[in-house]
């Protein structure tokens, strides 16, 4: 006789409750924006009590985290002006230290010249990568109605990485979902948060872009765990230091090394 007792997304202890998939406190709220039309439909998943309820606080950090990058739409903009500012008010100045370093405040001007005032810092890279990752497998338990098991890799578009290979490989995937097969485009507030699950690559790779506010982009890889290391020529010259170029149908190329 089987349990009918769901998992955790996450692990394999019993789930206690529901996790949204993002967290809830990226969707603005009815009394900021007037309607409820963006905290409709939000995707939730088992969860237990560790990966979720202890979590909030990492909730919190990603909202004030991605929602005020510069390129984001219009609710980005104004989920930074109401909902996370009045976090700012409640938790003082110590709360910047929370989300990023080396912070300091400057100016960004847009396309019609208008000039804007904007905190310049570095997030906590490793927090915000975890964040990243718990909804990467929350969007996998929903599409796949599985936990999953192996090794997950996330990339960041927004940020700008230390590491030159890093920030060339960012590139690099850029370009190459361009010429793979067009998934659609799924989430029930795109304007807010959607995503995308590409066909599994010739290694059995499965690729996922998460885009938040229309402009911050993640990249996501998934490898499964019973997917065997598969010899990639190209990959293996990079990571011996070997000058590599990797082209393109429209001409362009990234050079590695």
């Amino acid at each position: 006789m089987t349990s009918n007792k769901k998992t955790c997304y996450m692990c394999s202890e019993i789930a206690s409750s529901r996790e949204h998939v993002p967290p809830m406190c990226l969707f603005p709220e009815e009394k900021d924006i007037k309607t409820s039309m963006f905290r409709k439909n939000l995707i939730t998943v088992p969860s237990c009590t560790l990966h979720n309820s202890k979590k909030s606080k990492d909730d919190e950090f990603l909202m004030a985290c991605v929602a005020g990058i510069v390129g984001n739409n219009f609710l980005g903009y104004f989920h930074t002006h109401t909902k996370i500012k009045r976090t700012f008010l409640k938790k003082g100045k110590a709360f910047l230290k929370v989300i990023m370093t080396e912070v300091y405040h400057g100016d960004f001007k847009n396309e019609i010249g208008k000039i804007f005032p904007v905190l310049v810092g570095r997030p906590h890279f490793n927090r915000l990568e975890s964040c990243f990752r718990h909804i990467a497998y929350g969007l996998y338990h929903h599409k796949f109605g599985k936990q999953f098991e192996g090794e997950c890799q996330v990339l960041m578009d927004f940020i700008t990485y230390d590491d030159v290979k890093t920030e060339k490989f960012k590139i690099l995937i850029r370009k190459a979902l361009k010429y793979e097969k067009q998934p659609i485009i799924e989430g029930e507030n795109p304007e807010v948060f959607n995503y995308e699950f590409y066909e599994p690559d010739a290694f059995g790779l499965n690729a996922l872009r998460m885009t938040f506010y229309q402009g911050a982009k993640v990249y996501v890889a998934f490898k499964d765990k019973e997917i065997k290391e598969a010899f990639n020529l190209p990959l293996e010259l990079i990571n011996a230091g070997i000058k590599t170029t990797i082209y393109f149908q429209d001409g362009s190329d990234v050079e590695f090394n």
